[in-house]
């Protein structure tokens, strides 16, 4: 059984999701809207997402990218409903072979690495990035605090490739301190193969992360504003 700690939800409220020309924001007054650390990270990453579909062709890039999208929110669905000590194995998404084959391999991972959760798919923004997000969990991973993402992929990735997921956590990072003036210590990647292979990656040096973020907001604002 995992352990939740609600001394923080009181924080945290959820907020209404707005779209305007495929960018994602979060409204959090009633006449100011952040937009999502998701869209900010896909405009920095528009042109080689565009050449890589380029190469591979439009029918292609749809295909893998639909799979992608369905293959990674069944994953979080099982994760997420597990993690709150539900009833994982009767969920349709555990009736999907790849998707039961990836989350029966992350489990034992979860059962000796994470415990005492405080948030868990919380929407949360940061006033000093003008940022806003849904954190997939804020939890202690071997006994200490830390920023987790759950993500999927067909096979485990170089660390050189996953520097942008470090930047997505340091935004949620930003967002929780601000508002519980807890810090986590650490950001950590949860990233789960096909072939059932489970990568863990972690990361202290979450300044640095944050100053790349802040480079990618400027040149969002700057393209949003032009």
């Amino acid at each position: 059984m995992f352990t939740h700690c609600n001394e923080y939800h009181e924080k945290f409220s959820e907020m209404k999701r707005l779209y305007e020309d495929n960018i994602r924001y979060y409204q959090i007054e009633d006449k100011l809207c952040y937009p999502s650390i998701t869209s900010v990270i896909s405009f920095i990453n528009k042109d080689k997402f565009a050449g890589w579909r380029k190469r591979v062709g439009e029918e292609e890039a749809n295909r893998v990218t639909k799979h992608s999208t369905t293959r990674g929110t069944k994953f979080h669905t099982l994760c997420e409903v597990y993690l709150q000590n539900g009833d994982y194995k009767s969920l349709p998404e555990y009736q999907v072979p790849l998707v039961k084959l990836m989350f029966d391999a992350a489990k034992p991972h979860l059962d000796k690495r994470i415990n005492n959760i405080y948030q868990q798919e919380t929407s949360m923004s940061s006033d000093k990035f003008c940022l806003a997000g849904s954190v997939d969990l804020i939890c202690e991973v071997d006994g200490e605090l830390a920023v987790v993402d759950f993500k999927t992929a067909k096979e485990q990735k170089p660390v050189d490739w996953i520097q942008d997921y470090f930047v997505q956590l340091s935004a949620y990072w930003a967002m929780f301190s601000e508002r519980t003036g807890r810090v986590p210590k650490k950001l950590v990647v949860f990233l789960v193969g096909e072939n059932g292979d489970v990568q863990i990656e972690e990361s202290r040096d979450i300044m640095h992360y944050l100053n790349t973020l802040h480079d990618y907001v400027s040149k969002f604002i700057q393209y949003r504003d032009a």
